[in-house]
């Protein structure tokens, strides 16, 4: 069983974490969660996806989530708001504390989702006990969709403190440590999930942001995938392929996270060594090896322009097969 999470105990109250382009969020991973990735445990899916600016722009976060009043809300503690005049009415409540500046951030809207299928129960026992740990000082409310195959959370967190007075931050590594409060509550109720980040998955694309999916959605082709579609061309056509100074930090990522691996095996075998139940000590190895095995498979990183590039570079030869047996054919005709 992991650790508790001591961190979560005053809530986000965190240092600075070291992000490099290329490298991304570098942390120290529990043997426990590496396994998990070995193994391909579903990852927590945790997103901010927007902020409510002054009173409107919570009210109409919390009419979205609450599907204009449809479905309820329930508060941080436990309460359920129905209803669009009960928002509004919290709102007011929450308004006291908010900046008055015109692009102060008031609210955050926090999604929380889980693999198809997985219990709505778990989901929202999951949510409650993120937000008590993770924002105990904060008032929030969240609401729980079902109509994707992944059920998630809708979750409004007022961004000013109840007691401290201070704002949330909500930055990168505040985001990863949720993730991984969520991944920790959902496993408690019972649904397998795992938190880490990419780099430490072999993955190296960023995943598509909200509003660059509902751009997509609509048939819209954001400003900047054409402008990767654009440089990949233009790279390919006059045949550069060279890495980029953040894909050679992916690369050099990647080797860290092997080593990594490969260490957190060696740990488990000297552990093994050292213990004298063999059912215990057949884990240990079993849990290594699996580990090793990871090290060795895990996928090398890229970025969508290299990924662009070797598409039209597969493509070319595609197309140049496909004359060579034209002209084959043609060939064979006039003989």
């Amino acid at each position: 069983m992991d650790k508790p999470m001591r961190e979560f105990e005053r809530g986000f109250e965190l240092g600075r974490t070291r992000i490099v382009k290329g490298h991304g969020l570098y942390l120290r991973l529990p043997i426990a969660e590496r396994l998990r990735a070995a193994r391909g445990v579903p990852q927590a899916v945790v997103k901010v996806t927007g902020f409510g600016r002054g009173l409107k722009g919570v009210r109409d976060a919390m009419a979205y989530i609450s599907r204009d009043g449809a479905l309820p809300l329930e508060k941080h503690t436990g309460d359920l708001i129905e209803g669009l005049e009960a928002q509004r009415e919290l709102v007011n409540e929450w308004s006291i504390d908010f900046d008055g500046k015109r692009h102060s951030r008031d609210s955050a809207q926090i999604v929380f989702s889980m693999p198809p299928g997985s219990n709505v129960e778990a989901l929202k026992a999951a949510v409650r006990a993120t937000g008590s740990k993770a924002f105990p000082d904060n008032e929030w409310v969240f609401g729980i969709h079902t109509d994707t195959k992944h059920p998630h959370a809708h979750l409004v967190v007022k961004m000013r403190g109840r007691e401290n007075g201070k704002k949330l931050g909500l930055k990168k590594a505040d985001l990863f440590k949720l993730r991984t409060l969520f991944a920790e509550t959902a496993r408690e109720q019972g649904v397998e999930l795992a938190a880490s980040p990419r780099a430490a998955r072999g993955v190296g694309r960023k995943a598509v942001r909200q509003t660059i999916h509902q751009l997509k959605q609509k048939g819209i082709k954001p400003d900047v995938h054409k402008q990767t579609a654009r440089e990949a061309l233009e790279e390919y056509q006059r045949n550069d392929w060279k890495k980029k100074p953040w894909e050679m930090a992916m690369a050099e990522r990647n080797k860290l996270e092997r080593e990594a691996y490969r260490q957190d095996a060696r740990t488990l075998r000297e552990e093994a060594e050292k213990c004298h139940e063999a059912h215990e000590r057949e884990r240990l190895l079993k849990e290594a090896v699996e580990l090793e095995r990871f090290s060795q498979t895990m996928r090398e990183p890229t970025t969508k322009r290299a990924a662009m590039k070797r598409w039209l570079y597969q493509e070319s030869l595609k197309r140049q097969r496909e004359i060579e047996r034209k002209n084959q054919r043609d060939s064979g005709l006039e003989r």
